[in-house]
């Protein structure tokens, strides 16, 4: 294995290559940040530094998103330039002292903190759980106004929601209550993710098991389940 750098478009790339047995020349982007080439030894250098170069806008996006990754799985300390993950998109945390009332704020494409120490960690960690569980109540909420109407005309009553953290679920349902629990986390998930949880809930209040006769009714009121079902599983190991 040899490194090798290069400059593209003002970026430098440094990229590992590796001789091996293969017929292909592979290139890939690592979770450690490293990119790494393998090609045969009857392969020219040119050719895999003009693969690298051709490849470079690819490389530098996948680069951008292995950091971020990163900031999203590193212990947060709730300071200024970490990511906040919130309806499936991932903003900045900015971090202002006040001696006024502490919260939190969406502005743009940043979060917020105003709090009276800003090395109160545990401070902000609560302030954001709190603005979380604010958030998902409107949003789950708003969810469930717009995938009800879909489930209304079968006969099945409007539940209410509970809002609570999970460790392994998105989401669970009490038919017999007439209640549908729903993950806080969820509300880090883009709104079609939000919505199919909670089609995938009320759809439990007719077929109470995962069976041929629950995905066909699935289907049914919403034939692109499987795709935001993946989009939900893409970075987490929750169920349905």
């Amino acid at each position: 294995m040899k490194d090798y750098t290069i400059i593209c478009d003002d970026q430098k790339i440094t990229f590992s290559l590796t001789r091996k047995k293969v017929k292909n020349v592979n290139l890939r982007v690592k979770a450690d940040s490293t990119v790494v080439v393998s090609a045969n030894k009857s392969v020219p250098y040119d050719f895999v530094e003009e693969l690298v170069r051709d490849k470079a806008t690819w490389i530098i996006k996948n680069l951008a998103r292995v950091d971020e990754k990163k900031l999203l799985n590193m212990e947060s300390k709730y300071i200024t330039g970490e990511i906040i993950s919130f309806l499936g998109d991932n903003y900045k945390l900015r971090v202002f002292q006040t001696d006024r009332r502490e919260k939190v704020v969406l502005d743009g494409m940043n979060i917020a903190f105003f709090v009276k120490y800003s090395e109160a960690i545990e401070r902000k960690q609560a302030l954001l759980r709190e603005w979380y569980n604010d958030q998902a109540t409107i949003e789950f909420n708003k969810s469930l106004e717009r995938t009800y109407p879909l489930v209304e005309r079968f006969g099945i009553e409007k539940p209410t929601i509970k809002i609570r953290t999970m460790k392994t679920r998105w989401g669970s349902c009490s038919w017999k209550r007439g209640k549908i629990t729903i993950n806080t986390e969820l509300i880090k998930k883009a709104r079609e993710c939000i919505d199919y949880v909670l089609l995938h809930e009320l759809a439990h209040f007719k077929f109470h098991k995962h069976d041929a006769a629950f995905y066909g009714f699935l289907s049914a009121l919403m034939p692109e389940w499987q795709v935001r079902r993946q989009l939900l599983k893409k970075e987490t190991g929750a169920n349905d």
